[in-house]
């Protein structure tokens, strides 16, 4: 088996071409734990299993010391980059937010056996250190998250649109990343998106254009894609929102947002823990 050249790269892995262009290995870093790269690769497996749009898991691998998944080459753009360019052409996304939806619902329509993560405690072990909120503010945290309604409905555990890709050949989207893929409440992954529409502060380098356009239109933005996903599942924006605090949370505690984004959702918490200690 022969390493291509590198093409993509994550938080946690470098992702590169693996024994020709038909496939990609994401090769873990070093001090990736040996479980989560398990863990990963059983949740995919278990996805691709019962028929949900992911690439085809082929096998792990061990490359030079690091361990690796080798995953069906998926080639096409992420959503994310279909968003920028809608912004940049200052032209509405509600085309890629209702595709989001539809997907997020149809995953969380399944019950695939091998899917064994609790939601919950996955989520108490990413947020147990969030940069910018103290201990009694974690805690706190903590109790809000196990007052929240539990299920055991599949949930992708990170629904960021860099994860969907758009597959050039057919038009259709593809799922990837399944590491915190576990059994709980949908409304945490489309919270998750929400929190994004609501509170995400663009790059730098965006066009001045494009950032006044999405600020312009972020409201309904917001509006089309949780009014998508109610329509399509029967859940309610009420029972959306209450997922904020945790997933806003996950959002600091991924390091990967801007400080003045992580700034406006460490208020937000704060906020909202203090209104629900009032309450009680």
């Amino acid at each position: 088996m022969m390493l291509g050249p590198r093409i993509a790269e994550g938080s946690s892995c470098e992702v590169y071409e693996w024994d020709g262009p038909d496939k990609i290995i994401k090769l873990f870093h070093a001090d990736t734990p040996p479980h989560a790269v398990r863990l990963e690769y059983g949740n995919h497996e278990a996805a691709w299993a019962s028929g949900l749009p992911v690439p085809r898991p082929y096998e792990q691998v061990k490359w030079e010391d690091r361990l690796g998944i080798v995953f069906e080459r998926v080639a096409g753009d992420t959503l994310v980059s279909r968003l920028f360019a809608r912004l940049n052409a200052q032209e509405p996304m509600d085309a890629e937010l209702r595709l989001l939806a539809d997907v997020l619902h149809r995953i969380h329509k399944m019950s695939p056996p091998g899917i064994i993560t609790d939601q919950k405690a996955n989520l108490k072990g990413i947020i147990s250190r969030p940069p910018g909120l103290i201990p009694e503010e974690i805690t706190a945290l903590h109790a809000y998250l196990d007052r929240l309604p539990a299920k055991r409905q599949l949930c992708q555990g990170d629904a960021n649109p860099n994860n969907l890709l758009i597959r050039e050949a057919d038009g259709e989207a593809v799922m990837i990343d399944w590491m915190h893929a576990s059994l709980g409440n949908p409304a945490a992954d489309v919270a998750e998106v929400c929190v994004m529409l609501e509170y995400a502060v663009l790059p730098p380098e965006t066009p001045a254009a494009a950032k006044r356009f999405f600020e312009e239109t972020r409201e309904a933005a917001y509006r089309l894609f949780i009014g998508e996903y109610c329509r399509l599942s029967g859940m309610s924006e009420a029972e959306i929102r209450e997922w904020y605090v945790p997933l806003a949370a996950r959002a600091i505690a991924s390091g990967a947002i801007p400080e003045e984004q992580a700034a406006r959702l460490a208020s937000m918490i704060r906020e909202r823990l203090q209104a629900t200690k009032s309450e009680g």
